[in-house]
C-alpha cells in the first residue's frame, strides 16, 4: 500500500497561486475562497498580514549577478510614504495628485543624488 502525500507547494508557488486567484476575482471577496486554491483560513490570514506588511514597506531592487545577488533601496521612507498616500481612496483625488507629484519629484531627486554619489 503506497500512500504518498502529496508535494508541498514552495513558498514562490502559494504566494503566485495567492496573487494569481486575487487577480482572477472580480470584486471583494472573503479570505476563506482561499481554500478554493488549497490555504486554509488560517494560512490565509498569515499570508495576508505578510503581504500587506511587505507592501508598506519601501521598494527594493533584486539585482542578480553572476556570483552575487544585490539589493538595492529604490525609495526611501518618504517615497513609501508618498506611495501610500497616492493609495489612500480615502483623500481626495487632488491630494492624490499631487503625492502622486511629490513622490515622483523625491525620486528623481533620489536617483540624481545616487547618480552624482557614483562620480
Amino acid at each position: 500500500m503506497s500512500s504518498k502525500k502529496p508535494k508541498r507547494r514552495t513558498i514562490q508557488e502559494r504566494i503566485e497561486a495567492i496573487f494569481k486567484f486575487i487577480d482572477s476575482q472580480q470584486d471583494v471577496f472573503p479570505k476563506s475562497r482561499l481554500k478554493e486554491i488549497g490555504i486554509n483560513p488560517n494560512d490565509a490570514e498569515k499570508w495576508l498580514k505578510l503581504i500587506d506588511f511587505i507592501q508598506k514597506q519601501p521598494k527594493i531592487r533584486i539585482i542578480q549577478s553572476e556570483n552575487n545577488t544585490l539589493i538595492e533601496k529604490v525609495e526611501g521612507k518618504y517615497q513609501a510614504l508618498m506611495r501610500k498616500m497616492v493609495l489612500d481612496d480615502s483623500l481626495p483625488f487632488e491630494k492624490r495628485l499631487q503625492f502622486v507629484t511629490d513622490y515622483l519629484k523625491s525620486l528623481f531627486a533620489r536617483e540624481k543624488v545616487q547618480k552624482s554619489d557614483f562620480k
